[in-house]
């Protein structure tokens, strides 16, 4: 067997926890658990913004990230719904497919996605490359062997700087392990992990006694509530230049974005947009063995449909930048990821429900309109 790349490697060594398939292809007892991220990110507001107008059952669970809702999707009893950047799917592709890695390890992760699947696609994540206002640096594609700190292994943030920096460089990154101040305050250790890289970034002699950080990466959609207030001094975004040899391997995963000037006033951003790049959230479910719970998925669709104007007037101002509304086509997916028959089945025939209980206009069908309950 050939010796497996340096690439090949690096996603192995990183990804060893997930290969024990069990929750999606097991009965478990009947459970609605949806798995979300830190409790302070979009994500844990997104699922909470699920569990208030759509599913009231739903037990909302904050985590690390992608990464480990990837593995709760895959081993824990009870979680039927999780939320994930596509970014995720592309990097057990890339195992599953390679020749590179051995054939029971790559039958593992074909398993494991053989029964993931597409509730809905969310909205575009920003990634944001910080970096100290005296840094020489002033785009991504010059990070390489700088030590970046990327959040805990097995977060979203992790896997997606991980994968951006390995598609530019072809090698690992030199990575700063996350650590706590203990004088810095915060609702998690999550939370409190990220201020403290952000303090030591800012002023890197006043903390010189914790480890040095060239760049800082967060992912989340703007504007991030870890930036928005009570951000440090001394910090700036790096840009993304599209023109450079290194991006067209990072736009096969990751599309061009631009940071709002308006999103971090205390960045100082130049111009009104910064050029950066997103990767897209999903959120997930699986084909499941209990019946109970592929029901409970086909009833959240139903629930989802109907709520949906609630979600877009009353949740996170994400839910504006949905590109899908009930009565029209599903939006396509990343490579590889495909839509759960009975959400797509229920989501293709949706009418969103007005507050008054009648079809909204935009969704009214002829009979419908003829017995005046739209127009």
């Amino acid at each position: 067997m050939r010796a497996m790349t340096r690439t090949a490697h690096l996603w192995l060594d990183l990804m060893k926890g997930v290969l024990v398939f069990a929750a999606v292809a097991v009965a478990g007892a009947h459970a609605e658990v949806i798995v979300t991220g830190g409790k302070t990110g979009t994500y844990f507001q997104i699922g909470n913004n699920l569990k208030e107008f759509v599913s009231p059952a739903l037990e909302v669970r904050d985590s690390k990230g992608s990464w480990a809702n990837v593995e709760d999707m895959s081993q824990t009893e009870g979680v039927s719904l999780a939320i994930v950047q596509s970014d995720v799917y592309a990097a057990f592709v890339y195992l599953r497919d390679s020749r590179d890695v051995p054939p029971e390890t790559r039958r593992q992760y074909g398993k494991l996605l053989a029964h993931l699947r597409v509730f809905m696609p969310l909205y575009r994540e920003e990634i944001h490359f910080l970096v100290n206002k005296d840094s020489p640096l002033e785009f991504i594609h010059q990070i390489q062997g700088r030590r970046i700190w990327m959040d805990a292994e097995k977060s979203g943030t992790y896997l997606t700087a991980l994968n951006i920096y390995s598609k530019m460089f072809n090698e690992r990154p030199t990575v700063v392990a996350p650590f706590i101040n203990p004088t810095v305050t915060g609702d998690d250790e999550g939370t409190k992990t990220r201020r403290s890289a952000l303090m030591v970034l800012s002023d890197p002699n006043f903390y010189a006694s914790f480890p040095k950080i060239d760049v800082l990466v967060l992912v989340g959609g703007q504007p991030l509530k870890l930036l928005e207030t009570n951000v440090p001094p001394n910090l700036r975004l790096l840009k993304f230049d599209p023109a450079h040899g290194t991006s067209a391997k990072v736009l096969q995963d990751y599309r061009r974005a631009e940071i709002q000037k308006s999103s971090y006033p205390s960045l100082n951003i130049v111009d009104a947009a910064l050029p950066s790049l997103a990767v897209d959230s999903y959120l997930i479910t699986a084909n499941f063995i209990k019946e109970d719970r592929n029901k409970f998925i086909t009833t959240m669709a139903g629930q989802f449909c109907e709520k949906f104007n609630d979600l877009q007037s009353k949740g996170h101002p994400k839910w504006k930048t949905l590109s899908w509304k009930p009565g029209s086509p599903l939006p396509p997916l990343a490579v590889g990821w495909q839509y759960s028959v009975r959400v797509k089945d229920r989501l293709s025939q949706c009418q969103v429900q007005g507050s008054n209980g009648v079809p909204a206009s935009g969704a009214c069908k002829p009979q419908d309109r003829f017995a005046g309950l739209c127009r």
